[in-house]
């Protein structure tokens, strides 16, 4: 029991400990710039953490399809399911869908599952954030935008790192040093910037806490976790891929939405008390979940 909690405090107290930076920087009045900061993170931290990923990562394309295809499916199903659960709440579809259909694979993902299960634990996350990255900055900014078009796609830049990333390890070619440590040294930012982000955001939101609210994202994360099984035992995955796709269902809503939310001017308030919400559930259930599992 002991060696479970100081396992546990040694993957949870850095995550905190970097997000709380964020949050007591914003407090004492250093105002950083979050939209900035995401351009960095959405034109060269991600996408340079995928690509360095992709070339690198050792694992079958059996495996690595397999992940694709359960992130896809799962992403849609939490879609349509997510849909009926907000009308039959009554809620604003709009505002939730996206909080309710994406999970903070990025901020808490990869941090989480680096730290739980090291480095292979990291590539098979970045996997899972590669396509909900994708499908966020694409699917998720029309349902924002109120618009479906194809340049979404076309702007992402993250979609071009794995069209890239992927050509480079199927036909094994080698990068010259230089540019591999470069993507490598520019790969390293993303995760700390992720979640210095998500503590000067939070920090931002001003919410209450609704009954209803709490409900759904309790909803939420009981569907997706069922969901997330089903397709693991449909895809005959288990060990650490498992968990890392089981982790998904406990995480929370993505920062990201808030932001897009702000922007885009759809229910902000709304979705801030979901993102708080979801936030403050998952301290809890990641809590359990990793408790469980090491």
């Amino acid at each position: 029991m002991i060696n479970t909690f100081i396992n546990l405090i040694s993957i949870v107290f850095p995550i905190f400990i970097i997000i709380l930076i964020g949050f007591i920087w914003n407090k004492f009045n250093n105002n950083l710039n979050e939209e900035e900061i995401i351009k960095l993170i959405t034109w060269i931290g991600a996408p340079c953490l995928i690509f360095d990923t992709l070339i690198n990562i050792n694992i079958s394309y059996s495996l690595l399809k397999d992940i694709v295809s359960i992130a896809i499916i799962l992403t849609f199903l939490m879609l349509i399911f997510s849909m009926v659960i907000i009308k039959i709440f009554k809620e604003p579809v709009r505002a939730l869908i996206n909080p309710m259909t994406f999970q903070n694979s990025g901020n808490l993902g990869l941090t989480i599952c680096l730290f739980s299960f090291g480095q292979v634990g990291l590539e098979l996350a970045v996997i899972y954030f590669m396509v909900t990255s994708v499908l966020h900055f694409t699917l998720g900014l029309s349902i924002w935008s109120g618009n479906l078009s194809l340049k979404h796609l076309l702007k992402a830049p993250v979609v071009y790192a794995v069209l890239l990333g992927l050509l480079i390890n199927y036909n094994d070619l080698k990068l010259p040093i230089a540019i591999s440590n470069t993507t490598t040294v520019l790969a390293g930012i993303t995760i700390p910037l992720l979640l210095l982000t998500m503590g000067t955001s939070i920090a931002k939101i001003n919410f209450k806490i609704e009954t209803k609210i709490v409900f759904l994202t309790l909803t939420r994360t009981l569907l997706a976790l069922i969901l997330a099984y089903l397709l693991t035992i449909f895809f005959k995955i288990d060990g650490v891929a498992q968990k890392i796709i089981l982790m998904q269902g406990v995480l929370p809503a993505p920062i990201f939405t808030y932001m897009f939310a702000s922007q885009y001017k759809v229910s902000p308030e709304k979705v801030a008390n979901y993102l708080m919400t979801s936030t403050l559930i998952s301290i809890i259930t990641i809590t359990v979940f990793l408790t469980i599992l090491i």
